[in-house]
């Protein structure tokens, strides 16, 4: 049986290569596609290097206009390879491309996701034969996104236990960027880009740079996603020496898990965190989404709605940092405990639609 896994974002690129390595154990043939993305290039070409991505199209910018026609050229783009390769079933986690061709050819579409919140679903659940998901995540806000009520499944558990099981940090990673273990902060910018999010790089910035009164010797490390928020923090922030601008996504989990705090604009990064037991704030620009909010009443994240509030925050955790961080590393073992291995739901579906 072969299975087309499509991989869009940086978060699935690690989700769906952990659920291609244990699927290609069990004897399965894979079909993994992804597109020309500046978020996804560097790893696919090195990190992954191996695994035979086939990078199929691109992504299309910023503006609604550019995301449309590059979904409409991809879907073409796909058609002839998956024909040719003839997968058994689809998996995404939300690639209305991979699931109109899947549609379209009569192949099950498997939508693994835990953002119902995304537009795209509202394209892809409807079409979908299973929709697989967290289980804090109400059933009730998938049948928003169009799914039918009874293809809902949930797992017990958050989607970075799929690549987080059996962890080991890695501290070269320390070395190339001359940091200490525990020695920084990380602030993860906010996807700006991403059509179902109203946020501005400058803001954030802005916020950024009033933390450096209160950084108590940490070196401030700004994870940029672009390169044009890269050269607006270096613009904004550039005066000050305590903080450094990263302008390209860095491998694996050990930046967050080596560093004092995580101060999180986006989703994947601060759910590591958590799982991780690193103290993380989320500044996330919107409503807080099903799995942070279920993160925030197991106190492994501090919602800060308001930006003018997050030095505040920052300097109370700074002062008692070696206190937070056991406090933290407690609830996130606590965490572990009571989750389940996603996979083994994921292959009960693959079984059930195979």
């Amino acid at each position: 049986m072969k299975i087309w896994l499509d991989i869009l974002s940086p978060k699935q690129l690690f989700l769906f290569t952990s659920i291609a390595k244990r699927l290609r154990e069990l004897g399965y043939e894979l079909l993994l596609t992804s597109r020309s993305y500046v978020q996804l290039d560097d790893l696919i070409e090195n990190m992954f290097r191996g695994w035979s991505i086939l990078r199929i199209g691109r992504w299309g910018g910023g503006s609604l206009e550019g995301k449309l026609r590059a979904s409409i050229e991809r879907m073409n783009l796909l058609l002839d390879p998956v024909i040719s390769e003839n997968p058994s079933l689809c998996i995404s986690s939300g690639s209305p491309e991979a699931a109109r061709i899947a549609y379209g050819l009569g192949i099950p579409h498997l939508l693994v996701s835990d953002t119902p919140h995304s537009p795209v679903n509202r394209l892809v659940a409807p079409i979908s034969e299973r929709v697989l998901t967290p289980w804090v995540i109400p059933v009730e806000e998938w049948v928003k996104a169009g799914a039918s009520r009874g293809k809902v499944r949930r797992y017990k558990a958050l989607d970075p236990c799929f690549w987080l099981r059996g962890f080991k940090p890695d501290e070269a990673i320390l070395r190339e960027l001359e940091l200490e273990k525990n020695g920084y902060i990380l602030f993860r910018m906010p996807e700006t880009q991403a059509a179902y999010l109203n946020a501005d790089d400058e803001t954030f910035l802005k916020a950024a740079g009033k933390l450096v009164e209160v950084l108590g010797g940490l070196k401030l490390v700004i994870l940029c996603r672009y390169r044009e928020q890269a050269e607006k923090a270096r613009k904004i922030l550039g005066e000050f020496s305590e903080v450094e601008v990263v302008d390209r996504l860095l491998p694996g989990a050990s930046i967050t898990y080596y560093s004092a705090l995580l101060i999180g604009g986006g989703g994947t990064m601060t759910q590591e965190a958590a799982l991780l037991g690193v103290p993380a704030i989320s500044i996330y620009p919107g409503k807080l989404p099903a799995v942070h909010d279920y993160l925030r009443r197991r106190r492994l994240i501090i919602y800060c709605n308001r930006l003018e509030k997050l030095p505040g925050i920052v300097q109370k955790i700074v002062g008692r940092l070696e206190d937070v961080r056991a406090a933290w590393s407690r609830r996130s073992r606590r965490i572990w405990r009571i989750m389940e291995d996603p996979f083994n739901r994921l292959l009960d579906e693959i079984r059930r639609l195979s």
